[in-house]
C-alpha cells in the first residue's frame, strides 16, 4: 500500500513523490503561484515488468500546490499479469513550520485489480530537519471466477480495506549532506491468505515497479543525498515484509540528479532487488523535470 508519499517503494512512484515534494519545498523560497512543473519518467526490470509515469505540479497560491499523476504499468503472466492504470490528484499548503498534503489516487486493472486510496500528511519542519507523520486508507477490490456444482462459470469479486500508518524524516547532516529516513506499518480488515488468486497478486512484490500496490505488512527505509553544487547524488536502501507469507523483499539503487539547462533536470536511477525467494534482478529508469522559471 502506498501514501503517495507517498513512498512507497516503486522509484517511478517515488519520483512524483520527489516532483510533489520539491514544488512544496520551493514555495519556501518564492510565491508558488503560477509556477508549474512537469514530469515524464519510465522504468523497466530485466524481467520485463515496465511503468511509466506523468506528473504535473502548479502553484495555486503563496504556498499551496496542486498535484496531477497519471501512469501506465505492466507486470508479464510469469509474475502478477497485471496492466494497470494510475490517477492521482493532491494538494500540499504550507504554513510557516507545518504544512499538510492530502492526496486520492485510483490504481488497478479492472479484470485483476482494483484499488481506492485517500491519504493526507502532516509535516513539520525547521531549517535543517523535518518531520511527516501520514495515514492512507484503501478500498481494494479482487474480481475473480468461480464454476458451481452445474458447472456454470460465475463472476464476483472480494472487497478488503486496508490503512497505512507512516512516518518519515529528512535531516540535513551538513550543508551538502542529507539523511531520509522512512517507515510504514499496514492493516487490513480481511485474512489476506483466505482471499482468491492471492498468490499470483502476491507477485505484485517480486518488483520494485510494482511493490508499491502490493499487499505489504511493513516497510522501513534510508537514504543518503550528496549535493554537488546542481547535481545530486542519492542513494537508498529498503525493506518491505510481505502481509500474506511474510517474505522480505530488499530494494537497493542509487539515483543523480543533474541539470539539463536552466529550466530542466533529468534523473537517472538504477537499482536491485532481492526477496526471500529468489532474485528478483536489475531495474533502471530516467525521469525528466520541466520547470516553468
Amino acid at each position: 500500500m502506498r501514501a503517495r508519499q507517498i513512498v512507497a517503494s516503486s522509484l517511478v512512484v517515488v519520483a512524483a513523490l520527489v516532483s510533489v515534494d520539491a514544488a512544496a519545498q520551493s514555495a519556501e523560497r518564492f510565491d508558488a503561484k503560477g509556477t508549474w512543473m512537469l514530469g515524464l519518467g519510465g522504468q523497466a526490470d530485466e524481467h520485463s515488468n515496465q511503468a511509466f509515469l506523468g506528473t504535473y505540479d502548479i502553484g495555486v497560491g503563496t504556498s499551496t500546490w496542486l498535484s496531477f499523476a497519471a501512469g501506465h504499468s505492466l507486470s508479464p503472466a510469469d509474475f502478477a499479469d497485471i496492466e494497470a492504470d494510475t490517477l492521482s490528484i493532491g494538494v500540499d499548503h504550507r504554513f510557516e513550520h507545518i504544512g499538510f498534503r492530502l492526496a486520492y489516487e485510483e490504481w488497478g486493472d479492472s479484470g485483476v485489480l482494483e484499488t481506492e486510496d485517500w491519504g493526507g500528511v502532516v509535516y513539520f519542519d525547521r531549517e535543517r530537519w523535518r518531520i511527516g507523520v501520514g495515514y492512507e486508507t484503501r478500498d481494494i477490490t479482487i474480481p475473480f471466477t468461480f464454476t458451481g456444482a452445474l458447472g456454470r462459470t460465475f463472476e464476483s469479486e472480494v472487497d478488503v480495506e486496508g490503512e497505512r500508518y507512516g512516518l518519515d524524516a529528512r535531516v540535513a547532516l551538513a550543508e551538502l549532506w542529507t539523511l531520509y529516513l522512512g517507515m510504514a506499518e499496514y492493516d487490513y480488515s480481511r485474512n489476506l491468505n483466505a482471499l482468491p488468486r492471492i498468490e499470483s497478486l502476491n507477485l505484485l512484490s517480486a518488483s520494485t515497479l510494482t511493490l508499491a500496490n502490493s499487499f505489504i505488512d511493513q516497510d522501513r527505509s534510508i537514504g543518503l543525498e550528496r549535493r554537488f553544487g546542481r547535481v545530486a547524488l542519492n542513494v537508498r536502501y529498503g525493506t518491505d515484509v510481505s502481509a500474506i507469507d511474510d517474505s522480505e523483499f530488499e530494494t537497493f539503487d542509487a539515483a543523480v540528479l543533474f541539470p539539463l539547462g536552466w529550466r530542466a533536470d533529468l534523473e537517472i536511477n538504477v537499482g536491485h532487488g532481492r526477496s526471500d525467494f529468489f532474485e528478483t534482478g536489475l531495474y533502471a529508469g530516467l525521469f525528466f523535470l520541466i520547470y516553468s522559471r
